[in-house]
């Protein structure tokens, strides 16, 4: 039995935050805090010995194994299919857009206290 709960304590640690709050949540306790915090309260939970509890962890972290090979598996995909997943460069004399902005435009407090300034040493 402790071979099965090193292998609950070993999914808890890959879990993110989201999953340990779905987890907390599940278990009616308290989701909210800290990664290390979410952590210890879930690790908590597997003194509890709870079948429910149990299943649900081993739920999630087939979840995120599962989606984290469809993640790798599209990522193969696309990169064998596209050159590039960066964002496109501009080449060439295509013109860009930029913000006009007046040269003499000025604050005007800062012209009243540089002119008055001016008016003291003069």
């Amino acid at each position: 039995m402790s071979d099965n709960i090193d292998d609950l304590r070993n999914m808890l640690i890959t879990f993110r935050v989201s999953e340990l709050q779905m987890l907390l949540g599940f278990a009616g306790r308290n989701k909210s805090g800290r990664k290390n915090e979410l952590q210890q309260r879930a690790l908590e939970l597997l003194h509890v010995r709870s079948h429910p509890i149990h299943q649900k962890i081993r739920d999630l972290y087939k979840t995120i194994q599962q989606s984290g090979a469809l993640n790798n598996s599209s990522a193969n995909q696309s990169g064998n299919d596209s050159p590039s997943l960066s964002m496109p460069q501009q080449q060439g004399n295509s013109s860009r857009t930029t913000a006009t902005v007046h040269p003499y435009n000025v604050d005007a407090r800062q012209m009243s206290v540089s002119g008055a300034l001016f008016k003291e040493l003069g």
